[in-house]
């Protein structure tokens, strides 16, 4: 499998993942080896070409969260307002996202990226749904590491 197909592999995970369970958007943001800034380039559902040129700086918002951390996370818009943290999640404010449940991507103690789902209205990630994205997690993970060292060849 080449790096295109590889990359609309991600792209079909993610459109099916939204099918499945019912969101408004996914995305795989990668971290960056020698900035470790965290970009998005593979979205499907999204609403304008900004996710193209989204990078949170190390430290901040999903790599402070999911990939500092290394556990999914469930994230919405009111306690980001609350917690004065809306800044550090500029994918939140460009798709206009209320609600958003992300899971590190890679194995071991440091993920290489996120998978992230979110919806432009309120809501909550029922537990079926949160295994069905660690599943497509799983899934990206394998297909990224197919990248990477087809890349480095």
């Amino acid at each position: 499998m080449d790096e295109q197909s590889r990359r609309t592999a991600i792209l079909d995970s993610l459109a099916m993942l939204r099918a499945a369970i019912g969101c408004d958007f996914g995305a795989v943001g990668l971290k960056e080896a020698s900035s470790h800034l965290l970009r998005w380039p593979m979205a499907s559902g999204h609403t304008n070409e900004r996710i193209e040129s989204i990078a949170e700086k190390p430290g901040r918002g999903l790599s402070a969260s999911v990939l500092k951390i290394g556990r999914a996370t469930t994230l919405s818009m009111n306690e980001l307002v609350c917690s004065r943290q809306l800044q550090e999640y500029p994918l939140f404010l460009a798709e206009n996202l209320r609600a958003a449940y992300a899971v590190p991507l890679g194995e071991g103690a440091a993920p290489s990226g996120v998978l992230l789902v979110g919806d432009r209205k309120k809501r909550i990630y029922r537990t079926e749904e949160r295994l069905l994205v660690a599943a497509a997690a799983d899934r990206i993970t394998v297909l990224l590491a197919e990248l990477s060292s087809a890349s480095s060849l």
